[in-house]
């Protein structure tokens, strides 16, 4: 956990340079290298890091084990995360020119159109696999009966959701009439994202709550991790929103592209959470006995 923080503030550190050189100067030039280069080998690394936790926490369960395959949907989803990060990225890099060439190679070798398919690979694809996984976990909880009920501040919250999401519905519904020309079936797709990121942090913060009932701070740790995801994550489609409604003044705009690198620790961190819980108490154990 410690080392995906660590990697995740030296990154800011240099975004942060390149931010300030943006307002400075006006040029986009630093702040673009920094997003198109280091931004996707951030992605990269970090979609990367979640498959392999969420890989060795579904191995730490027994094959007959209920939570085996609540992790085995966390992993599809992570690995769906990685694909869509490696999509994006073999995008960014096809239209990359290189020096002294009009346009770069990876542009004749790949094919267009893999940021939409990264973007419905490693948006609703994989919150509907993280969506089965929680919904097993809340299934396992209710069975032992340490499910516990939302509270005041969790309805306000979840009030606030609903709200927005009826108006990007009644939005979605006016841009179905005419004269708008019939979405894509990628735009439908993606319509997607919000209700089922509304459904995750619910799920989230009931897992977390039943979970600090019990007492298991590493694992309530966890969950608290894909609740501050999924939020982070409705932050930076809002700002996508808010971007495109011109709301935001253009360095707000480019402060806005930070959101997506704190969404990706977060993710990150969570299986790392379950990892820690699972084999700290193992190595305290054999620290003893010598």
């Amino acid at each position: 956990v410690r080392w995906i923080w660590r990697v995740c503030a030296v990154h800011y550190a240099i975004g942060l340079a390149a931010y300030l050189h943006f307002l400075v100067t006006g040029s986009y030039r630093l702040i673009t290298w920094y997003f198109l280069i280091l931004g996707t080998l951030f992605f990269l690394l970090t979609t990367a890091a979640e498959l392999f936790l969420a890989y060795e926490c579904r191995a730490g369960f027994e094959a007959d084990e209920p939570m085996r395959l609540a992790w085995t949907f966390i992993a599809l989803s992570s690995l769906s995360r990685f694909v869509a990060a490696a999509l994006i990225a073999m995008d960014h890099w096809r239209s990359a020119p290189i020096p002294g060439s009009a346009s770069s190679m990876l542009a004749v070798i790949l094919p267009r159109g893999l940021e939409q398919i990264g973007e419905v690979v490693g948006g609703p694809l994989s919150m509907i696999f993280l969506a089965i996984a929680l919904s097993r976990v809340l299934q396992i909880q209710r069975k032992f009966g340490v499910l516990r009920g939302l509270t005041h501040i969790d309805w306000v919250l979840i009030a606030l959701i609903a709200a927005c999401m009826f108006g990007e519905v009644a939005n979605i519904l006016r841009y179905l009439r005419p004269p708008y020309p019939p979405p894509s079936l990628t735009e439908a797709i993606l319509w997607l994202s919000d209700p089922l990121l509304s459904l995750l942090l619910v799920q989230a913060v009931l897992i977390r709550r039943s979970v600090i009932r019990v007492g298991l701070g590493l694992l309530s740790q966890c969950w608290e991790m894909y609740a501050i995801a999924v939020v982070t994550t409705l932050a930076g489609d809002a700002s996508i929103w808010a971007s495109g409604k011109g709301l935001l003044s253009e360095p707000l705009i480019a402060l806005s592209w930070y959101i997506w690198f704190f969404s990706a620790a977060a993710f990150a961190s969570a299986p790392a959470y379950q990892l820690a819980a699972m084999t700290l108490p193992l190595q305290e154990v054999a620290m003893r006995k010598r």
